[in-house]
């Protein structure tokens, strides 16, 4: 039997505007800073929007992610491939520890009933403009976070996302036994 907030987790859109419960947000950073991480370099720096801070980060979103200047809190998922592991063969682990980490806080959130929206429609440079992030630190995602909301403000397209049936492939299509 799977985890019940892995087996529930939508990525909604109808997000409210109202406040996070008392205490949310601090479980669901903690939640996200005990994800594992190659030797245990934790990678990840999670730089919260709120009040006028999340204000200039709206600026930054796509016309796509409208619906997420909603949201009370939206945090910036960012790490350095340097402050992680790095082999020989170029693959570089902090991204996919960041990842896991990500993971972590939108498990959490769904425990809590609460929504936790990874986007990519952003504008990375006025991002790390509006949080005072480092040139050389990626800014690999923004996690979208509040209570569900009324999806009246949504396309169309949306609100079939938002009450569809959940669209995963079957395991047949991606796992491979023994070789590709």
């Amino acid at each position: 039997m799977l985890v019940p907030a892995i087996e529930n987790r939508r990525a909604y859109r109808a997000i409210s505007s109202e406040a996070l419960p008392e205490g949310a947000l601090d479980e669901i950073l903690r939640a996200g800073t005990l994800a594992p991480s190659c030797y245990n370099n934790q990678p990840w720096h999670l730089v919260v929007a709120q009040g006028q801070t999340l204000q200039a980060v709206h600026e930054a979103l796509s016309e796509g992610n409208a619906w997420a200047r909603k949201a009370p809190v939206i945090v910036a998922l960012v790490t350095r491939p340097c402050d992680d592991c790095r082999l020989d063969d170029g693959r570089d682990y902090a991204h996919f520890d960041l990842g896991l980490c990500a993971m972590n806080m939108m498990i959490q959130a769904t425990h809590l009933g609460l929504v936790a929206h990874p986007i990519a429609g952003f504008n990375p440079k006025k991002v790390r403009s509006a949080l005072g992030i480092p040139k050389d630190y990626d800014v690999v995602s923004l996690l979208v976070i509040g209570q569900r909301g009324d999806p009246a403000h949504l396309e169309e397209w949306q609100k079939k996302a938002e009450t569809g049936p959940r669209d995963r492939k079957s395991l047949d299509q991606v796992v491979h036994w023994n070789k590709w």
